[in-house]
């Protein structure tokens, strides 16, 4: 059994004491579980309304699961789904609720050291960066020229949260690709890797790309939903709901969540320190912002470690290959 292994079987078992006292914080992740696709859907991820339908607003990537923000805000406001009821207005994050650590400027990071700036690759020098002005990528590393302790993770989250929520704001307005890596270090060695990206080995693979798609259709099935847009007959069989989500929630507030499952603060000493790396590639835009929060709380029930097939695939899917998943999960 390998480190990363074990620490995930901690995790779990820790996670009802986790998960009862983060009842403080103003939203938790719903539990999501791999939709059973095959092929280069395998990664998706579904959450099962309180209808018993099965909706796809998750994806796994090597060691992170990704949410999307408008996914779960559209299950609620457009189709009802009342379990989902927290989600359907969000909150922009303000100062002490985020650190940045990627981003357009420095803000909100006391008493972190400053964020990487300069994501919108158009408006700053290649010290900022760390790669070519206007060339449409970056590469940048947080903290930069400080360090970051896992003790100090720690108290900006609280006494009740371990994991953290990673929150990206979207401003391209095209899709764009990206991955990245988390490590904790001790005495300069490399304790843990935690990597997003579509190769699935827990390691950071610099050459797999996740594809965030700026809009991504949605179709599910759900006979039991009369909202417009449900309804929809395919092949002969009726009760299939279809939505086009957008990926753009707004300036100031997050259009994706993602978290590590098996990454717990209490698995190591307050004392190890953290590097976080991300890359993208497509920019076309202003500055994107990648950040932690402290007000959003992991699922209660940490989904199980998933390895499907490795691809180049979206955040939130890829809209079920022109609904061929869905086919092969309705009813005769």
């Amino acid at each position: 059994m390998n480190k990363k292994t074990k620490h995930l079987i901690r995790a779990t078992a820790l996670a009802t004491s986790l998960f009862a006292a983060g009842g403080a914080h103003a939203l938790t992740l719903p539990t999501v579980t791999n939709c059973g696709y095959g092929g280069d859907l395998a990664n998706l991820m579904c959450y099962t309304t309180e209808t018993g339908a099965q909706v796809y607003i998750a994806s796994a990537h090597d060691d992170f699961i990704s949410y999307s923000v408008n996914a779960m805000q559209e299950l609620t406001n457009s189709f009802g789904y009342s379990s989902l009821s927290a989600w359907s207005t969000l909150p922009s994050f303000g100062t002490g609720q985020i650190v940045k650590l990627f981003g357009f400027n420095e803000g909100n990071n006391d008493p972190f050291p400053d964020a990487t700036v300069g994501t919108g690759d158009n408006n700053t020098g290649d010290d900022a960066d760390q790669t070519p002005r206007n060339d449409g990528n970056y590469m940048g590393e947080w903290p930069f020229e400080a360090v970051v302790t896992v003790g100090q993770l720690q108290a900006f989250l609280g006494s009740n949260l371990f994991t953290p929520v990673f929150s990206f704001d979207l401003n391209n307005r095209a899709s764009l690709s990206l991955n990245g890596q988390l490590q904790v270090l001790r005495n300069g060695v490399t304790e843990d890797t935690f990597a997003f990206d579509n190769v699935f080995n827990s390691a950071y693979d610099e050459d797999s790309k996740v594809l965030a798609q700026a809009t991504v259709p949605v179709t599910w099935y759900d006979p039991q939903n009369t909202s417009a847009g449900c309804g929809l007959t395919i092949e002969g069989v009726e009760g299939f709901c279809s939505m086009e989500v957008k990926n753009n929630v707004g300036s100031g507030k997050p259009d994706f969540f993602a978290y590590a499952p098996s990454f717990d603060l209490r698995n190591y000493e307050a004392t190890d320190t953290l590097y976080f790396q991300l890359r993208m590639w497509g920019l076309d835009s202003g500055g994107e912002e990648l950040a932690f929060t402290n007000i959003i709380s992991t699922p209660v029930t940490p989904p199980a470690s998933q390895v499907p097939e490795p691809g180049v695939l979206a955040l939130l899917g890829l809209g079920l290959l022109g609904l061929g998943a869905v086919r092969r999960k309705s009813p005769r």
